[in-house]
């Protein structure tokens, strides 16, 4: 009899696992859907690439899309066009952004098209494409200069490096046997069941950050969204007043500047962590106890009904936090001295 606790446990586990896996399915994007985001790419690379309006020497897809975190509902694909430079040196960015909105909209007479910089907006009726025209860096073949709003009435440029968010979601994937990805499409899910505003790219670099920088790997889902909240948590404690992740490419820009820019979207995004932390330990702990059905209500009132689990009576807010917190804050300079050993092995 002394083993049956243990064989609870694990079964609980197992079952609530299970449901991560189901879960997963329902939210990210079908065959059918992954199909018809092809097709409108290839369409329009070959408009773009046959226009003499625009003289295109290559393109290539990024964001969630080609790093394969996007969700259901399907939301926008990002698609940079690269135009040649000597053709276009003399173009201002709103004049660059006009010629390529006209190519689309002789193709695509129907459609909704508009300037949005740095990009133009083609809505199909699944799904949005944000098409942005960039110019090549010669002496980095990473780093393109696209459009910006520098005011409302004025449009500039910019220098981004679309490709390196590619590079490193790929390593780090490999790194969590494949983990990492869905890990993120859930989070996402769960930002967009409580209208969060935390954006897509800064949800992915701040779920790499919580991992790489307390020196955690993910075991499994339910282990992979506890760690990301308790760990999310403790540095939006820590960088009380100043912005903590940088934009790739060592632009000095940094990818969480808006939240630190509006106090009140900063707020909301720490006390969700706070709430949602909470229920996540508190799941973690039904697991533990072989409580499956507890554990199942608790991520759903995280994901919302996307996540089944059986019905029950009305839950009450968690109780006492299963992890500890961080006791002191780091001592030193940015992320290297935060490290934490494995804080989901302690007692």
């Amino acid at each position: 009899m002394s083993g049956l606790p243990f064989v609870v446990s694990e079964r609980a586990t197992k079952s609530v696992l299970q449901e991560f896996d189901d879960f997963r399915s329902r939210i990210e994007p079908s065959e059918k859907e992954k199909s018809a985001i092809s097709a409108s790419h290839l369409r329009l690379r070959s408009i773009l690439e046959n226009s003499t309006d625009i003289n295109v020497i290559g393109s290539f897809l990024t964001g969630s899309y080609i790093r394969e975190t996007m969700i259901k509902p399907l939301n926008d694909v990002d698609f940079f066009v690269q135009v040649h430079y000597k053709d276009h040196q003399n173009d201002t960015p709103t004049q660059l952004l006009q010629k390529l909105s006209r190519v689309l909209k002789r193709a695509y007479p129907s459609t909704p098209i508009s300037i949005i910089p740095p990009c133009v907006v083609v809505r199909f009726d699944y799904c949005r494409f944000e098409i942005v025209p960039a110019i090549g860096i010669t002496d980095n073949e990473e780093k393109f200069k696209i459009p910006t709003n520098i005011s409302k009435a004025i449009v500039g440029w910019q220098f981004t490096y679309p490709r390196i968010p590619d590079n490193w979601m790929t390593l780090e994937n490999k790194k969590a046997d494949g983990l990492f990805k869905p890990t993120i499409k859930m989070l996402k899910r769960w930002r967009d069941s409580h209208e969060i505003p935390l954006k897509s790219f800064h949800l992915e670099m701040l779920t790499q950050m919580a991992f790489k920088n307390y020196n955690q790997e993910i075991s499994n889902y339910a282990q992979g969204v506890l760690a990301f909240f308790v760990n999310s948590r403790a540095l939006f404690g820590y960088f009380q007043s100043t912005p903590f992740i940088r934009e790739p490419g060592n632009t000095g820009e940094y990818v969480d500047q808006y939240l630190y820019d509006n106090r009140s979207k900063l707020a909301s995004v720490r006390n969700s962590l706070k709430t949602y932390c909470d229920y996540a330990e508190r799941a973690y702990e039904c697991m533990d106890m072989g409580s499956a059905g507890s554990a199942k209500r608790l991520w759903q009132k995280i994901f919302g009904s996307s996540f089944h689990a059986p019905s029950s009576t009305i839950l009450t807010t968690p109780s006492q936090s299963l992890l500890p917190t961080l006791q002191e804050k780091p001592s030193s300079s940015l992320l290297e001295s935060i490290i934490r050993s494995n804080l989901l092995s302690k007692d």
